[in-house]
């Protein structure tokens, strides 16, 4: 019976040798696990590059002024000086629409005119024995010719139809003999040289534009490359399509550009020289402003940044960072001043605008 409990006393205490064994192997497993959690992100060490701007947009070649000439008055067509294709000058008469009635309207209001002030003479010459009434009823008939005598040369100048421009004729639309309604087009006058482009641009492009940027303008239906420059971008985009309507301008004297032809615009320009830039992507803004984080020895460091200009989908670095520093790209978005990070990718920043690995 004794042997029994001996043997028993035993095997107990071997079972809590090891038991205290295990409980010591699970505590220094749990002692190995870090009481924080790190974020995994991608970071890239960065390197001076240069912004720039490539633009490769679609386009349609205008005039650089374009009107439709109209017969204001209407009336029967006198004559036609001009045939499409003619070059005119600014000023050249172009067509006559009753300008010979015009005409005989001014001659005869100017022959009033002069009878009027005749008139308004002799009463102002008879003194105090001319009434206040007639005195002004013959200055106010003076008055009222005078104003017909302008309105009549008025439609007599808009009877002889002339260029507002020097151009070409784009298009003819009357014969002599025809009548003319009253505002009816007549002609088309372009100004060939130079002619413009119209750009519709989407809105991250057009953030990349500024007026008297150079661009190379292309058309398929024209051998070579023309070169241009940015005239106008507009403060607001176009309600019906939401892009930006941008003008080129471009030289064209020999007038191989003609409107209506397709043409192809490419914007490359470099904005500076050794400069941060970086995708906006990587930009975080927050309530106290925009900033980048920079990994360091595996913590996240928040860092305010200032912004310059806006390239396409980059953004140019003025102060905040430097050369070399580890930025964040991947996983920035979910973390704090100070967090802990597991860097899964690096690489270094920027060659064509990307990262590289």
């Amino acid at each position: 019976m004794s042997r029994y409990l001996l043997v028993l006393t035993a095997a107990l205490a071997v079972g809590s040798l090891v038991g205290c064994s295990a409980d010591a192997e699970q505590v220094s497993t749990n002692a190995a696990v870090p009481s924080g959690r790190a974020t995994r992100v991608e970071v890239v060490a960065l390197e001076p590059s240069v912004a720039r701007v490539d633009l490769n947009l679609p386009g349609e070649v205008q005039g650089s002024r374009d009107a439709d000439l109209a017969a204001a008055l209407g009336g029967y067509v006198e004559s036609v000086k001009v045939a499409p294709g003619q070059v005119v000058k600014k000023g050249q008469h172009l067509f006559s629409i009753d300008a010979e009635l015009y005409g005989a309207s001014v001659a005869q209001t100017e022959a009033q005119l002069e009878l009027a002030q005749s008139e308004l003479r002799r009463t102002e010459a008879l003194g105090d024995l001319a009434s206040e009434a007639q005195l002004e009823g013959a200055r106010t008939n003076v008055r009222v010719l005078e104003a017909g005598l302008r309105q009549v040369r008025a439609q007599y100048r808009r009877a002889r139809i002339t260029a507002p421009f020097a151009g070409t004729m784009a298009q003819v639309e009357i014969e002599v003999g025809e009548v003319a309604g009253p505002g009816r087009a007549i002609a088309r006058l372009v100004q060939l040289d130079p002619v413009r482009v119209t750009l519709s641009v989407p809105d991250r492009d057009v953030v990349a534009l500024s007026p008297g940027m150079d661009v190379e303008v292309t058309s398929p239906a024209r051998p070579g490359q023309y070169t241009g420059r940015i005239a106008h971008v507009p403060a607001a985009a176009s309600m019906k399509t939401r892009t930006f309507e941008v003008e080129v301008e471009v030289d064209n004297p020999e007038g191989d550009l003609l409107p209506g032809m397709i043409a192809r615009v490419r914007v490359a320009q470099e904005l500076g020289g050794d400069a941060v830039v970086i995708p906006q992507d990587w930009v975080v803004t927050g309530l106290n402003g925009s900033g980048v984080y920079i990994e360091q020895d595996g913590v996240a460091h928040w860092r305010p940044v200032e912004l310059g200009r806006v390239t396409y989908d980059q953004v140019v670095v003025t102060s905040g960072v430097n050369f070399a520093d580890r930025i964040v790209i991947n996983g920035h978005r979910s973390l704090m001043d100070g967090d802990s990070v597991l860097v899964s990718r690096e690489g270094t920043c920027c060659a064509t605008g990307r990262p590289v690995f």
